[in-house]
């Protein structure tokens, strides 16, 4: 198990159109991929960016809603959460008693942050295994930064 899982980003700054462009490039690697994906950008509690791919499940936008969730409540990745909760012998529902109708800890989601401003947006993916689902939007990050 990794336990140095990437748990932030932090950006000099982030706005709409970065949350978009970003969205379009984990389209454009899944797609070049041949992998069918679902992927959300949100900034401050909008949606910039949503896609999900034809042959995904009808419940997937709760998938990604349900991941976003995780990372926006701990303010670290979706994974990160995920292995601190094997880690530590620990359950969402048990342990800090959110309900797992609404929170899903399993890689893919990843929260952006401003320096000196905090949480400002995640960036969600769902659709493949949680570990591809959260390095996809960190090999995004890279190419487009």
């Amino acid at each position: 198990m990794n336990t140095n899982i990437l748990r932030k980003i932090t950006l000099s700054q982030f706005d709409n159109r970065l949350g978009l462009e970003i969205g379009l490039k984990i389209h454009d690697l899944a797609k070049q991929r041949n992998q069918q994906v679902a992927i959300q950008v949100e900034r401050l509690n909008h949606i910039i960016f949503t896609y999900i791919d034809n042959d995904l499940p009808a419940d997937k936008h709760l998938w990604i809603k349900r991941k976003a969730n995780v990372a926006k409540h701990f303010e670290e990745s979706s994974l990160s959460v995920k292995h601190d909760l094997i880690n530590g012998n620990m359950s969402l529902k048990e342990t800090f008693a959110l309900d797992e109708d609404q929170y899903l800890a399993k890689g893919g989601s990843i929260p952006i942050f401003v320096e000196n401003a905090g949480m400002v947006a995640t960036i969600t993916v769902s659709g493949l295994s949680d570990e591809e689902d959260h390095f996809l939007i960190l090999e995004a990050m890279k190419t487009t930064f």
